[in-house]
């Protein structure tokens, strides 16, 4: 080979191991970065010249060596294993921080527990029962309902504070879900530029794009494959949400309905607001349905504030349903006992488990103490004393297309009207009067508020008789309901409880859903972190590997630095001789 051709084999030496060590010093300042992946360097032999035969073989020279590529490591079937895992992990996590949440809003951890405020009202009807004429006990009996009532309206309230709170989220994460769509679309386009040159591989924009996937896969369930212009497609839940360089984004929208509670339901819009997740699907891990933080917020917030009509309401057989008609035809007020749209809530969702449940039954639990202790002070509503428990009664007219929202005019042709049928032009404008029992309504009697002794009022048939005897039998029956198994926990379940014990089987049920949910967390969570071991195994930055990697490139440069001296005082020698 000539010694100026040989020159340009060194100088291919150095330029390439100058490559490589650049190379290694990107990885070597990126080994904290999350989300970079380990660039590996690939060398070759430049292009072989003829410089003769031999007998049976073409003789070449080589021209140097070649920085033919420099790939980031990564194992597909791993990341594919860990965006799979994390969004199991997610969707448990966050199931299981729901249960905590109502944990604490039912005081069982906090020392501030609803079962005292349970125990506290049955010792005062246990007093009564010993009593009943005596003015102290009645008024510590009132004094007693009005804290149980006021902790259970907390409870109740703070239920529905917290669903606010996860349909705020719920809005959150569709938001984000969107923003990552569009920095991957966005980085699609850019991918595209540098892999159709073929002059740079873009391996940091794969590995911001990789970042974006593991991030999204905690939403839901996604899916996506690669183009071989470098562009990948993504899908959230079966939909598409990236496609190349554009996006389909998703909305949180307050469905037709849904207008009263302002609960919000992820849809696509492009696809006339069909439904994200499915609701029919049950949640399986066998089929991969139990995906996503947005999918545990969706089915733990429920879609609606549950109360005790869900778990009594029969929308097969509506005549059955409790109405409370107006005693005055002529009165404008009139009154429904409840209001359905969509019929009874679903106890056997996708997830098994919501908040609204837990409303229903502890809004049931409520409306069975509050009208049993009411029908029994009342002699079941004829000429008894005074209710304990009164309702906040509101009242709002009906327009000429629609009932207002969980109110309706009882006596209509004694049929049911959906909130989609027009009103009869006669009943336009009428006031409706919500007279549900429910504990968001509930108020104590500001009359015994004010005089506790009204509950002996002979007048009223409370527990002085006429003939001036004290009523025990009375009083005995209010101090029996709390031993009374009457009230089953949901229409899933047959067997009754007492108040007491239904209240602790409300307890046990979230706490064993819990329980689920915290040891799926954990095998989730630890099958995540050995996941990622095992990938990090594959794209991490090793400081020692790559330490020992810079030497042998620094070697190799110094040694092309020496050929080229070798060749360079060669060519000296050869110039210096020949004048």
């Amino acid at each position: 080979m000539p010694l100026m051709s040989a020159l340009y084999v060194g100088a291919s030496g150095l330029q390439t191991s100058q490559n490589a060590l650049n190379t290694t010093a990107h990885n070597l300042a990126n080994v904290n970065t999350t989300g970079y992946t380990r660039q590996q360097v690939y060398q070759g032999n430049r292009e072989l010249i003829k410089i003769g035969e031999s007998y049976n073989n073409t003789l070449q020279a080589g021209l140097g060596v070649a920085y033919t590529d420099v790939r980031a490591v990564r194992d597909e079937f791993l990341d594919n294993q860990y965006r799979t895992e994390s969004g199991r992990s997610a969707y448990y996590s966050t199931s299981y921080e729901v249960v905590q949440e109502i944990n604490t809003l039912f005081g069982e951890t906090e020392g501030t527990e609803f079962q005292t405020s349970l125990q506290n009202l049955r010792d005062s009807l246990e007093n009564l029962a010993k009593s009943p004429a005596d003015a102290t006990v009645q008024a510590a009996l009132v004094s007693t309902a009005s804290q149980f009532l006021d902790r259970a309206n907390a409870v109740y309230t703070d239920l529905q504070t917290y669903q606010g709170n996860l349909n705020q989220q719920i809005k959150d994460q569709v938001d984000r879900i969107n923003e990552y769509a569009e920095k991957i679309a966005k980085l699609n386009d850019e991918i595209t530029k540098y892999e159709v040159t073929d002059i740079e591989s873009p391996n940091d924009l794969r590995d911001a794009r990789d970042q974006l996937l593991d991030e999204l896969s905690a939403y839901g369930k996604i899916t996506y494959r690669e183009d071989l212009y470098g562009r990948v497609k993504v899908f959230f839940e079966g939909v598409t949400l990236v496609d190349e360089d554009t996006t389909n984004p998703m909305e949180a929208k307050v469905l037709k309905g849904d207008e009263e509670s302002g609960f919000v339901t992820p849809v696509w819009p492009r696809y006339n607001d069909q439904a994200v997740f499915n609701n029919i699907q049950p949640i399986n891990a066998d089929i991969g349905s139990d995906n996503g933080s947005l999918k545990a917020l969706y089915f733990s917030r429920g879609d609606k504030s549950g109360t005790w009509n869900d778990l009594n309401y029969d929308p097969d057989n509506p005549g059955s349903n409790p109405v409370y008609d107006s005693s005055d035809p002529n009165n404008r007020y009139y009154r429904y006992d409840a209001y359905y749209s969509e019929g009874k809530v679903s106890f056997t969702g996708p997830s098994n488990f919501n908040i609204a449940e837990v409303q229903a039954e502890f809004d049931n639990l409520i409306h069975n103490i509050v009208t049993s202790i009411n029908d029994i002070l009342t002699d079941d509503h004829t000429n008894g004393s005074p209710e304990l428990f009164t309702r906040i009664t509101t009242h709002r007219e009906a327009t000429n297309t629609e009932y207002p929202s969980g109110m309706k005019c009882s006596d209509i042709e004694a049929k049911e009207l959906s909130i989609t049928e027009a009103v009869p032009a006669e009943y336009q404008g009428y006031m409706f009067e919500n007279a549900t029992y429910t504990t968001a309504n509930l108020m104590i009697n500001k009359d015994l508020l004010r005089q506790p002794t009204l509950l002996s009022d002979s007048g009223n048939g409370g527990f002085i008789k006429d003939d001036q005897t004290v009523d025990y039998d009375k009083a005995k029956q209010l101090a029996d309901l709390f031993s009374t198994d009457k009230t089953t926990l949901n229409p899933n379940t047959v067997t009754k409880f007492g108040y007491e014990n239904y209240y602790i089987e409300i307890v046990n049920q979230y706490a064993n859903v819990g329980n689920t949910y915290r040891s799926l967390t954990q095998g989730q969570e630890a099958a995540v972190l050995s996941i990622e071991n095992s990938r990090q195994q594959v794209v991490g930055v090793s400081d020692n590997e790559e330490l020992t990697k810079m030497i042998r490139f620094q070697n190799a440069y110094n040694a092309s630095s020496r050929y080229i001296n070798t060749i360079n005082s060669m060519l000296d020698t050869l110039l210096t001789s020949l004048t």
